[in-house]
């Protein structure tokens, strides 16, 4: 019979935050630089420094890496309760764009736009960093609603495809999103979008 957590510490030494936290820091730079097919057990071994056994000692394999990375990712702050419903979709934009171009990279969505070449990783990343950058961009849209500042009919799933969605088709037709890419799309969007 298998016996319940008894309060004592597991047989060997403690698990080190640190080494911990330089390998998932090391699969998220290989995400960046490569793409998820970069981020191998051999290759973040290499990147963070430490020996292959521990990063499997940490993750039973690339997948359970790669998720890890992903779920270090962290959400988009909240904007600042003074700004206005305009300056606020601003705000969280361009915490969006930070989190795809900065954090995981512009290779990770473009691994997540060729389909299912690796579903895990897709699953991982739109339930990790994606989804939870839409549900801010919702809550800021209902938001602005509540406040009567936006149409009291607008469907914000579609705006929140077309401010995302704007992005990425920038990204993917130019190589590179503008500076100003969140004012310009606000401005085009707001008259529509506006009480």
């Amino acid at each position: 019979m298998r016996q319940v957590n008894s309060g004592r510490p597991a047989p060997g030494r403690p698990r080190s935050a640190e080494v911990s936290r330089e390998i998932v820091g090391a699969a998220l730079q290989l995400l960046r630089e490569r793409g998820p097919q970069g981020v191998t057990m051999e290759a973040v071994a290499q990147q963070s420094g430490s020996a292959k056994t521990t990063v499997y000692r940490r993750y039973r394999d690339r997948y359970a890496l790669l998720r890890a990375a992903l779920d270090f990712v962290e959400g988009m702050p909240e904007p600042p309760a003074e700004l206005s419903t305009r300056e606020r979709l601003g705000f969280l934009l361009g915490q969006f764009r930070h989190g795809l171009e900065d954090v995981v990279g512009m290779r990770a969505v473009a691994a997540l736009l060729r389909g299912d070449e690796d579903p895990e990783f897709s699953r991982a990343f739109r339930e990790s960093v994606l989804q939870p950058r839409i549900d801010v961009l919702l809550a800021a849209l209902r938001d602005g609603i509540a406040a009567g500042d936006l149409r009291a009919d607008l469907d914000c799933p579609t705006v929140v495809s077309m401010l995302a969605g704007s992005f990425i088709a920038r990204s993917a037709m130019q190589g590179a999103v503008p500076a100003d890419w969140a004012d310009t799309v606000l401005d085009t969007l707001w008259p529509a979008v506006s009480a």
